[in-house]
């Protein structure tokens, strides 16, 4: 087990979802988590774009997500999920992966998936990837119009999401090797400090919602639906990013962004 929730962090959890805790252990219970989770806690790196390393423990990120009412990335989010179903009697266990997506070759084992066994069959949950990741359990093994996985010598298992008409982009490979906090922390070690890691650069923040998903980008705010863009709107000043932030994506920024985007070339 890579973290220990309690039940009190648990219900913490799900109030921040909107759930109710009587959930059975199904793939209806499943779908509304991710989605939940998807809405409720944005992918966010507000703390690598200022300079930090976020902490990956179980009580740093109760702390973080669930009181000071902040996202995060896949290292952080998606142990949380893992943690939650756990305790919820889900049998889900976390995975590292390889991302190709945006990349000539795969990149070192950075991202942080979760797998959960039900009836048998497993699949694949995600709510740390951002914009391209899916949105609800996906069968391993399986295919959507727009999402697939293949088993791929040398590389294990391969998501790829098609972007237009045949065109197929590839979004992670990861095995079923067994993952524990090391693996953890030395990947979000990695997200967080290697050199012209997009983290570090940019400040990326998702967050999908049952009709549209948001995205700040920089000081780009868009927001799509259908995979069309509605709405695209440049930000002016470091106010208008932290206002966007708390009002479009529920989030408490930290008061250091302002300063970090002015020392790193946003405005």
């Amino acid at each position: 087990m890579v973290g220990a929730a309690s039940q009190d962090m648990v219900d913490a959890w799900l109030a921040r979802l909107g759930l109710a805790g009587d959930l059975p252990v199904s793939l209806d219970s499943l779908t509304r988590i991710i989605r939940a989770h998807l809405d409720r806690i944005p992918f966010e790196n507000l703390t690598v774009f200022c300079g930090g390393v976020p902490d990956v423990g179980v009580e740093a990120l109760s702390n973080k997500i669930l009181h000071q009412r902040r996202g995060g990335y896949c290292v952080e989010l998606n142990p949380l999920l893992c943690d939650g179903l756990r305790v919820l009697g889900f049998d889900a266990r976390l995975r590292m992966a390889r991302v190709m997506w945006q990349r000539d070759v795969p990149g070192p084992r950075s991202h942080c998936l979760c797998l959960v066994r039900l009836d048998r069959a497993d699949y694949l949950v995600d709510v740390g990837f951002g914009g391209p990741g899916p949105t609800g359990p996906f069968l391993l093994g399986s295919e959507t119009l727009d999402l697939r996985i293949q088993i791929r010598t040398g590389l294990g298992t391969v998501l790829s999401r098609q972007v237009s008409e045949g065109d197929w982009r590839d979004l992670y490979a990861f095995t079923d090797e067994v993952t524990t906090m090391s693996d953890v922390q030395a990947g979000n070690w990695l997200a967080a400090t290697l050199p012209g890691s997009l983290f570090t650069r940019t400040l990326v923040v998702t967050r999908q919602t049952a009709d549209s998903r948001l995205v700040l980008d920089g000081a780009t705010f868009r927001k799509f639906a259908k995979g069309r863009a509605l709405e695209v709107e440049v930000l002016q000043t470091p106010e208008a990013v932290m206002s966007c932030l708390h009002d479009a994506f529920d989030l408490d920024p930290p008061s250091e962004l302002p300063d970090a985007m002015s020392n790193k070339g946003i405005f």
